[in-house]
């Protein structure tokens, strides 16, 4: 039986585990919020980051990247478990996911997901307030604004047709409050890090090189503008 993972924020852009195969599309019910706080991967206890949760709403609708677990699932469950879970203070549970194509048929994925109960939530705030928090926070994998400029790089990137109110007004206000305290967003993003941690999840130094060699696309097209998929055009110089 075929084993997905559904991922909406630092999975899109840094899974951290092996996969046979991945695809864009979105689940239903659920709207992307940075409500959960983080105190290790990208904040700490004393400035606490926030990262992507999701909220229910029925009339919500989530886009990201479902990814198909090899033979190794039960290897790469546990290092969910832990990074998520155990650490990141998200419980797990099935959803249905539909791919870009609407020609492909749905299919259940799991799905990590923070609730109000768990210790880390944070919960709503003022857009400015949760950027300003977005901004100075910093943990053991790096800025926490590199979690968010890395999110939305992609999005624009793979599904310049999907719009995200939440995520790219806070991109837009993260972005002018890092060159209010002088930080340029090279500097921040820097060297992408992979989310193993030193205790939980044993890697080797070539693992490791194969994880931070992942990039994600930085560029940022300039309008968007529809929820509805579009195919893209790549000219090849043949």
């Amino acid at each position: 039986m075929a084993m997905w993972v559904f991922g909406y924020g630092s999975l899109i852009w840094n899974p951290g585990f092996e996969y046979l195969d991945s695809k864009l599309g979105y689940i239903k019910g659920y709207n992307r919020r940075f409500w959960q706080g983080n105190d290790f991967h990208r904040g700490n206890p004393d400035k606490m980051g926030r990262v992507a949760t999701l909220v229910e709403d029925e009339q919500g609708l989530t886009w990201g990247r479902a990814f198909l677990l090899g033979p190794g699932a039960d290897s790469s469950l546990s290092y969910l478990d832990k990074r998520e879970a155990k650490l990141g203070g998200y419980c797990t549970t099935v959803v249905t996911f539909q791919p870009r194509d609407p020609k492909e048929e749905a299919f259940p994925v799991i799905l990590y997901t923070a609730l109000p109960s768990n210790r880390l939530y944070i919960g709503s705030a003022p857009l400015h307030q949760v950027a300003t928090e977005i901004a100075e926070a910093k943990g053991h994998c790096g800025h926490n604004a590199e979690y968010l400029l890395r999110l939305a790089n992609f999005m624009k990137e793979q599904l310049p047709d999907v719009w995200d109110e939440h995520l790219y007004h806070l991109d837009h206000l993260v972005r002018a409050r890092l060159k209010e305290m002088n930080l340029s967003v090279d500097d921040i993003m820097g060297v992408e890090k992979p989310l193993a941690v030193a205790g939980l999840v044993d890697e080797s130094p070539d693992d490791l090189e194969i994880r931070e060699n992942r990039r994600s696309p930085s560029s940022s097209p300039p309008d968007y503008a529809s929820r509805v998929p579009s195919r893209k055009l790549r000219c090849l110089d043949i």
